[in-house]
């Protein structure tokens, strides 16, 4: 299977997505990847997105605060084709 081409805006917000502590189905808010990043919230939606159509991301609802349980939206989480991307451009890397 080929890799998918993604932009390095993309690249950012994958990474962001997949961080160490953020498990797969954990999901993301816009806000949170802006903050992560430092991009502005219409840019890491275009890219998240964007990801989505590539099955590098998947939008996940009615996720939970952490703390007490509350219902508290929705958001993205990187799969694990994503994960595997960042893998492989990692080794390729080194």
């Amino acid at each position: 299977m080929t890799e998918p081409t993604i932009s390095e805006r993309q690249l950012v917000v994958l990474r962001a997505l997949a961080g160490p502590e953020f498990e797969e189905g954990h999901g993301i808010f816009f806000r949170t990847i802006a903050k992560r990043t430092g991009l502005p919230i219409p840019k890491v939606r275009i890219a998240v997105r964007a990801l989505a159509r590539k099955g590098l991301t998947e939008y996940l609802r009615g996720l939970c605060d952490e703390y007490d349980g509350t219902l508290c939206g929705s958001g993205y989480t990187c799969t694990q084709a994503g994960r595997d991307l960042i893998a492989a451009l990692k080794a390729r890397a080194a």
